[in-house]
């Protein structure tokens, strides 16, 4: 067995779905087994926002284990937590919660045949070896079989990791709400600041290159993609059958209600992951348009869009 396997998670119920499974669960019900409750539970946790209350953070820094958090009791780690993942996936959540950086690379596709297998092991091994992942591969590559062969059902990682949405500190929140709060996530209309640097690349794109302008107006306010890094919560990597296949990645950017903002494929004459996560690490860049296309709800007169860009008739005007 190898280190990374003999890793034992944190305390039972530090995470914070556990103390939302242990906290909501209903031990007398007779319409549900205890895997369904689970399953609804989990869905419910990653649906749900909870509003702040007051800011507790002490010295600029979250309080992540406060005195109000509940210890579950042994039943309730035997039938309740236990049961819902082993120990190495709890201490990958327990990483994730605190690292945005790294990338995240989920493997979605297991061959069956012996000689595919040690080829797509083996362009694994290429994928992993960048800078990034010399010494976070351990928590950030999920490739194991038995808890990541989704096909092409990649949401399924949200099931099992559902730290990878979003990170859930325990502070003081709305009465009944069990003192748990999701605090990554943004309304698009709050993108204040970064809206006003998105507008002065409308206007410099406008006056550098006004032809782009008249040939698709949309296209090239779209490609300014400075208020989508700012509402994508992290990105992921995904070697699915395609990307074995093609040799391409596949790498999603969502926001914080795992909603798509950008998807596309890592075109490896171009990039590889490192070079992916230095764009996200040093220069809070997505890979655009030459690489990825920008969901239909974070277009501009999608349902999110217009609500992200708050475009005015000054904005769409000729230059």
């Amino acid at each position: 067995m190898s280190d990374v396997d003999e890793k034992t998670g944190p305390l039972w119920g530090r995470l914070g779905i556990e103390q939302y499974l242990i906290t909501k669960w209903n031990h007398s019900s007779s319409t549900e087994t205890p895997d369904q409750q689970r399953k609804r539970l989990v869905s419910k946790f990653l649906n749900t926002l909870i509003e702040r209350k007051q800011d507790c953070t002490v010295e600029g820094k979250i309080r992540a284990t406060p005195s109000h958090l509940r210890e579950p009791t042994a039943e309730e780690i035997d039938t309740i937590l236990r049961p819902y993942r082993c120990e190495k996936p709890r201490w990958q959540a327990n990483i994730t919660c605190m690292d945005r950086v790294c990338p995240i690379l989920l493997r979605t596709h297991y061959a069956e045949n012996e000689n595919e297998k040690k080829r797509h092991d083996k362009m694994m091994e290429e994928w992993i070896d960048v800078n990034q992942f010399y010494e976070e591969a351990w928590w950030a590559v999920l490739d194991d079989v038995n808890l990541f062969d989704f096909g092409s059902e990649w949401r399924r990682i949200y099931d099992v990791l559902p730290e990878i949405a979003y990170p859930v500190y325990f502070r003081e929140v709305e009465e009944g709400d069990q003192n748990i709060l999701r605090d990554n996530y943004v309304e698009p209309q709050e993108h204040v600041e970064m809206r006003m640097h998105f507008k002065r690349g409308i206007a410099a794109a406008k006056r550098d290159d006004p032809e782009a302008r008249r040939n698709d107006r949309n296209t090239m306010i779209e490609s300014i993609h400075t208020l989508q890094r700012e509402a994508a919560y992290r990105y992921i990597v995904i070697a699915d059958e395609k990307a074995f296949e093609s040799g391409r990645l596949r790498v999603i950017y969502p926001d914080g209600l795992q909603r798509i903002i950008r998807e596309g494929r890592i075109e490896p004459d171009y990039h590889d992951i490192g070079t992916v996560a230095g764009l996200w690490e040093n220069a809070c860049e997505i890979l655009g348009p030459e690489c990825t296309t920008l969901d239909e709800k974070y277009q501009i007169n999608g349902e999110i869009g217009k609500e992200l860009y708050e475009l005015t008739e000054e904005d769409l005007a000729d230059p």
